[in-house]
């Protein structure tokens, strides 16, 4: 089967660093779409992922990045979420080949093992009525020895990210698995997500910063974004001796959010984290963003 990777991203050089070379060795074909809609004057990455892409060696032509940066004329789009990023999505869609089998459409920050990609050919192969593959995923906290979890749980469940490829779909962002039903729920252990929007200190202030302050923020967030900093993100360290392999640290303030999610923080238990990744240069990079 072929397979097709599709991600919208903006100042994720760290991540690329880690993620391209995986994509390239694994996929037939591979569509980035960088560009900052959270301004009036929407711009590509000003962290060098943009010339990352660019200067990325392509001898079999699988790479295409995308240089639009003017969405006012896409009228058709579907998904959850920012509207923008729906277009953006919906402007990708044009691009995926005829011949492309499986469309793929994880973050950045999020990783996957190599074999996931068998997984999902078996899955789909197997199940003619299966149109889109979900997996759990394991946020990390602060490094790679940490996770968001709860008492009785370590993963959450997002969105798919996998999907069967008919040429002229249209792909929604953050909706993958409503607009593709069945969807398949892959649950192994040894098979998630691995999740690391919450790793590297200068990279989550950054984030809240975009959260909280205009033009992209809502000053509604900043009450319960400056309490999390203060009373859990500033105040607890990653090696808190109160946290080890049994019990949920700081349950259930750990992740702030309005949708009532509660969690805590857990060692990562036993886990093989994909070994493509250079993690302490990961871990530099993201605390130098």
């Amino acid at each position: 089967m072929r397979h097709c990777h599709f991600s919208i991203l903006y100042n994720e050089l760290p991540f690329l660093k880690q993620k391209l070379r995986f994509l390239y060795d694994h996929f037939d074909q591979i569509i980035f779409y960088d560009l900052n809609v959270c301004t009036d004057t929407p711009h590509p990455s000003t962290d060098g992922s943009r010339e990352y892409i660019l200067n990325f060696p392509d001898p079999e032509n699988k790479i295409t990045l995308i240089e639009k940066n003017d969405l006012s004329d896409v009228k058709e789009y579907v998904g959850d979420g920012s509207v923008a990023k729906q277009k953006m999505f919906s402007v990708g869609s044009s691009y995926v080949r005829g011949d492309i089998d499986v469309f793929w459409c994880t973050d950045m920050d999020e990783f996957f093992h190599e074999s996931f990609i068998g997984k999902v050919e078996n899955i789909f192969l197997n199940n003619s009525d299966v149109n889109s593959i979900d997996l759990r995923h394991k946020v990390f906290w602060k490094n790679f020895s940490y996770i968001l979890a709860e008492h009785e749980s370590d993963v959450m469940t997002l969105y798919a990210r996998v999907c069967r490829h008919i040429p002229g779909n249209l792909y929604s962002h953050c909706a993958i698995q409503k607009q593709f039903p069945k969807t398949f729920f892959l649950e192994e252990d040894d098979e998630v997500y691995y999740h690391f929007g919450w790793v590297g200190n200068r990279r989550v202030l950054s984030k809240i910063k975009h959260y909280t302050e205009p033009p992209t923020g809502s000053p509604l967030n900043k009450e319960m974004y400056d309490t999390y900093l203060e009373n859990v993100w500033n105040k607890f360290s990653a090696t808190d001796k109160n946290i080890c392999d049994e019990k949920v640290f700081g349950y259930p303030n750990m992740h702030p959010n309005y949708l009532g999610v509660k969690k805590g923080i857990r060692k990562i238990r036993q886990d093989i984290l994909p070994s493509y990744i250079d993690y302490e240069m990961l871990l530099k990079d993201l605390e130098e963003e």
